[in-house]
């Protein structure tokens, strides 16, 4: 067999594989990404990018990309209960986007996944990735200094065999990794296993919307399949996406489904055309977390490592910044100047919230389809801005201050400012122009230090030199740093004028030093992250 070699080999190419391949790229670590399928998704899935997803997306370049392929009218939608699209309705209301920007200069944007995944394929492409489409990663090994795959291209029949130092399995909920890398999972069970229709149609509908930009019905009808079903509309003008949940022994044909899209829509003689149809099954699993994301030099992102209901949309930004928050830990490893502890944080950090936000999105659930199957382990709906901004990591590649409590959350509207928590939006301006302090950050590790802490450049320049790591430095506040016109800077960071923090190339505080005492410090706390 042909033997071929990439640093990172990844098994997806969805919105978690496409989203690690670039931002790999984007350090300059070229991924080979290999993908069953044909080529990219036509079904328009998960739709919506929060400010969080979009900071990360800025620093590839491609946020204008994503609000450009967003559909007109802004990130409105209208989610209606009813017996059908154009039936009696039960329910309804015009879900508004929260304001969030106290929290974010970062704008949401409402693009779907199909038109998503082609822009993070062609910047990923850009920036080195290759992506090789109707290639099965059959089987694996690990061994002291990487991975080895044996790949079949299902066009050709032809195998090769692939090394990489890391694998990542961003192969979806139905992928094989996981089970192959012998990691377990948890989460909710359903004690009726079924499987999901998707089908992608195309009718003449009287659809109002109500000003919103995209609408999403849920449909309670005992004639349906299971006595439900979703639809929602799509990009394009005339087409929508039904699914519903078959037994699994049922096997519907042309003419039935055709049948149960007259039912959903409301209309008994309406001309339908079925576009695609594909199914989907997660077995008994309503939500499920692997207990590791990581084991040895096997990665976990994406539907991979945490499957989640969709209401709450919070799916398809995680499975992007997956990819945001692991690829600098890897290609700090491959460049040699950071441990195998960098990439162990990993899981340390994600999968706790990802276990939060799994059970968030079945509270939702809950609340929108199925109250009946409320009771006292369904969690309280959290405050969104809480969820995307107030994440605590109980531990991690940070240094933790001592006899400090850590929540799993806090409210980022009062930032504590601590060691693994996200890096706080502040407005400040640089050559009167202004910016968010989220600007700043980009590749490397970045010191931010108060109006009067100048003396942190030095300290900075040595501590890159020695460990072989970019850092930046900017002054916050002072008369030739950049303008804090909200005197904001020093609370939301705890800091002081003479203090500083450490801030991580995904956004995250790995340190902090109130005032100029820990000067000396800078240096061990940048190896504490990196061992």
């Amino acid at each position: 067999m042909t033997t071929e070699s990439a640093p990172v080999l990844v098994a997806g190419a969805g919105l978690a594989g496409l989203s690690t391949a670039m931002f790999l790229g984007l350090h300059g670590v070229p991924a080979l990404v290999v993908e069953r399928h044909a080529g990219l998704s036509t079904q328009p899935k998960a739709r919506g990018q929060m400010p969080p997803t979009m900071e990360a997306l800025a620093t590839a370049g491609v946020a204008g990309r994503f609000l450009e392929a967003a559909p007109p009218g802004g990130t409105e939608s209208i989610i209606v209960i009813a017996e059908s699209v154009t039936g009696r309705v039960l329910h309804d209301f015009v879900q508004t986007a929260p304001d969030l920007s106290g929290l974010s200069a970062a704008p949401m944007a409402a693009t779907s996944q199909e038109r998503a995944e082609r822009i993070l394929a062609d910047r990923a492409v850009q920036l080195g990735a290759e992506i090789r489409f109707s290639t099965i990663l059959e089987s694996f090994r690990q061994e002291d200094e990487g991975v080895v795959a044996t790949l079949l291209d299902t066009a050709t029949r032809r195998r090769r065999t692939a090394t990489s130092r890391y694998l990542v399995g961003a192969d979806g909920h139905r992928g094989t990794i996981r089970d192959a890398a012998g990691i377990a999972a948890h989460g909710r069970t359903s004690s009726q296993p079924a499987r999901k229709m998707f089908l992608q149609f195309e009718a003449d509908l009287d659809v109002t919307l109500r000003g919103a930009t995209f609408g999403l019905f849920y449909l309670r009808n005992p004639a349906l399949p299971a006595g439900s079903a979703t639809v929602v509309t799509t990009d394009h003008p005339g087409r929508y996406v039904v699914s519903c949940v078959f037994g699994p022994d049922e096997k519907p044909d042309r003419d039935e489904l055709t049948e149960m899209l007259r039912i959903a829509c409301g209309v008994p003689d309406l001309d339908v055309t079925i576009v695609d149809a594909a199914w989907s099954s997660s077995g008994e699993h309503v939500t499920r977390v692997a207990d590791t994301f990581r084991s040895g030099r096997v990665l976990l992102a994406g539907d991979a490592a945490h499957l989640m209901p969709p209401t709450g949309g919070q799916g398809g930004n995680t499975a992007v910044m997956d990819g945001y928050h692991l690829a600098w830990r890897l290609a700090y490893a491959l460049a040699g100047v950071a441990g195998p502890g960098l990439v162990a944080s990993y899981d340390a950090e994600r999968r706790p919230y990802t276990d939060a936000l799994a059970e968030q999105q079945y509270a939702n659930m809950v609340q929108r389809q199925a109250p009946h199957l409320r009771d006292n382990t369904v969690a309280e709906i959290m405050d969104p801005a809480i969820a995307l901004f107030g994440y605590v990591s109980p531990s991690g590649a940070f240094v933790p201050e001592p006899g400090e409590e850590r929540p799993l959350f806090e409210d980022p509207a009062s930032p504590s400012g601590r060691p693994g928590t996200r890096a706080s939006h502040v407005r400040l301006t640089r050559e009167g122009a202004p910016i968010s302090a989220r600007d700043l950050f980009g590749t490397g590790f970045t010191v931010l230090a108060g109006a009067e802490g100048g003396m942190w450049e030095k300290a900075a320049t040595e501590a890159a030199r020695n460990l072989h790591v970019p850092i930046e430095t900017y002054v916050v506040g002072g008369a030739a740093g950049l303008g804090d016109p909200d005197g904001r800077f020093p609370a939301a960071y705890g800091v002081t004028s003479t203090g500083a923090v450490l801030v991580r190339p995904d956004g995250i505080i790995a340190w902090r030093s109130p005032g100029e005492a820990g000067l000396v410090e800078l240096e061990g706390a940048v190896r504490t992250v990196l061992a």
